[in-house]
């Protein structure tokens, strides 16, 4: 039996895509089958990129988003996108050719130890043989709570199997117990984490009237104009987030999937708190939670919080307060609003890491948690540009707006041709301060040379025009403006560079982050 039979097998677990760079072998042979079955194959220029396209088609589709490279250097190259799978956990199948386990030492080309390199960055390894062991296999432990990557190597062994699980369960009495508090409460809270998008429990947290959070990760869960959204939670607590002023009113903080990884900080609250999910959740501890429910009492506390209401103004205040702030001056957070009026707030928005970055979690409001994307878990700079693509390929009924800074920019740049082939509906914002904005503060705190942290300030526009995609460099609010009116998302990738002012650049996140 050949390894035809993975293009079937795919599509019936709902692969819509593959990305990589396949070798003369069997990975050719693979992508093939895909092709014959129906799903595109999409050749990439670095297998990293591939890597973190596929990740965030599995992440927008709630399946396993599949790449595949050439065993050794082939891997390695991947390896950077595993890694962004695992630390976003987005679910991620990526196969690679490999050589036997039973090969004598002499057959050493290419030859590496390919699962104890990649056990620290996934969920499991293991093999894909010819009589279909694996894929199944791979698929089911990539999607199951928490989702991550999983390596799947071609040739003759054992299928991936599923870390153990802590399957101890929640007595009776610690129900009853956490449930009366909720009773009793006046002024609940909710965080959501990144679980709630993967539970689909947007509609349930919409119909609270008690103020919602959300971490980075589950940004849009509820649609961001309800007022009952209290906005970003990211555990840093500074003078004008939401979490400063809402909180410290909050008597009870009821956690929801809520994971250590998705914030930059984890410390107790400073009121009673409940989580809500898994119990296998790494990193809760931290919290030191009074009461840890498994999450089939889902139901029963979102019937008890429904019967809770306050804080809508004090919400609505917040918002108001920190608007005003992030439109001053022609900076990012003025950026953010007019793209979401000239969209009407139909677009995805996909972020690299930076101050530009910290300004969009709080500027933008997002309708949906698809229509916003970032590293939110590990701040892995350059991956926006790769997570735009493979959004763009998985769903390109809206506009996708990539943003990057002047160290994200460069690192996967040459996958954009990947939007020009198939003139995808992405524009790419470079928001430039001629260096690393965020480092540039502390360089200077520390007396470092700042030049460490400078760029040559030569634009982009030249590079992205030679591979196709068409740009222009702004300075101003009227010349961004213009420029945007003229792109027609339908003629493909358009490119707009913003040079900002750097000194008001290094302090427009005071009060939100330091």
């Amino acid at each position: 039996m050949s390894y035809q039979y993975v293009g079937d097998v795919a599509k019936e677990l709902g692969v819509t895509s593959c990305f990589g760079i396949p070798g003369g072998g069997i990975s050719l042979e693979i992508i093939n089958s895909l092709e014959v079955s129906g799903i595109p194959f999409y050749l990439s220029h670095f297998e990293g990129s591939a890597a973190i396209m596929a990740a965030t088609v599995g992440r927008l589709s709630g399946t396993a988003g599949m790449s595949i490279s050439i065993k050794g250097p082939g891997l390695c190259n991947a390896l950077p996108g595993i890694s962004a799978a695992w630390f976003e956990s987005f679910p991620l199948v990526h196969i690679t050719e490999s050589t036997p386990k039973t090969a004598p030492p002499w057959v050493a080309h290419k030859r590496l130890p390919q699962s104890q390199l990649c056990d620290v960055v996934t969920k499991s390894t293991g093999y894909l043989g010819q009589d279909g062991t694996g894929i199944n296999e791979a698929f089911s432990v990539a999607v199951a709570e928490e989702p991550g990557p999983v390596l799947l190597e071609i040739g003759e062994g054992s299928a991936p199997t599923p870390p153990e699980l802590d399957s101890t369960e929640t007595s009776e009495d610690t129900v009853q117990k956490a449930l009366k508090l909720i009773q009793a409460s006046s002024n609940p809270t909710v965080i959501a984490g990144a679980y709630t998008v993967r539970k689909k429990l947007g509609e349930e947290l919409s119909s609270l009237k008690c103020p919602v959070f959300s971490t980075v990760a589950s940004k849009g869960i509820v649609d961001e104009i309800q007022e009952n959204v209290a906005g970003i939670f990211t555990g840093v607590d500074e003078e004008l987030t939401p979490e400063w002023n809402v909180l410290p009113k909050a008597d009870l903080v009821i956690a929801i999937g809520l994971s250590a990884r998705e914030l930059l900080a984890v410390k107790p609250f400073k009121c009673k708190s409940i989580y809500l999910g898994s119990q296998n959740t790494q990193g809760i501890e931290g919290f030191e939670f009074d009461f840890i429910l498994e999450a089939k009492y889902l139901s029963e506390v979102l019937s008890r919080l429904r019967e809770k209401s306050w804080g809508a103004d004090l919400v609505m205040s917040i918002r108001e307060r920190i608007q005003e702030k992030l439109v001053e001056g022609f900076l990012p957070g003025l950026v953010y609003k007019l793209l979401q009026d000239h969209f009407s707030r139909t677009a995805r928005l996909v972020l690299d890491t930076g101050f530009f970055c910290t300004i969009g979690e709080h500027a933008w409001y997002s309708q949906r948690p698809d229509w916003f994307l970032l590293s939110a878990q590990g701040r892995y700079m350059g991956t926006s540009l790769p997570m735009a693509l493979g959004a763009a390929v998985y769903d390109r009924t809206v506009p996708t707006i990539a943003v990057m800074g002047d160290g994200g920019i460069g690192m996967y740049i040459s996958d954009i041709k990947i939007a020009v082939q198939n003139r995808l509906p992405i524009l790419i914002i470079l928001m430039s301060d001629n260096g690393f904005g965020s480092i540039r503060p502390r360089a200077k705190a520390n007396g470092f040379l700042v030049s460490l942290v400078q760029t040559d300030g030569n634009s982009w526009v030249p590079v992205l025009d030679a591979l196709g995609v068409p740009g222009d460099r702004v300075e101003t609010e009227q010349d961004f403006v213009r420029t945007l009116k003229a792109w027609d998302p339908s003629s493909g990738p358009a490119f707009i560079e913003i040079s900002f002012d750097p000194g008001a650049y290094e302090v427009m996140t005071a009060g939100i982050r330091t």
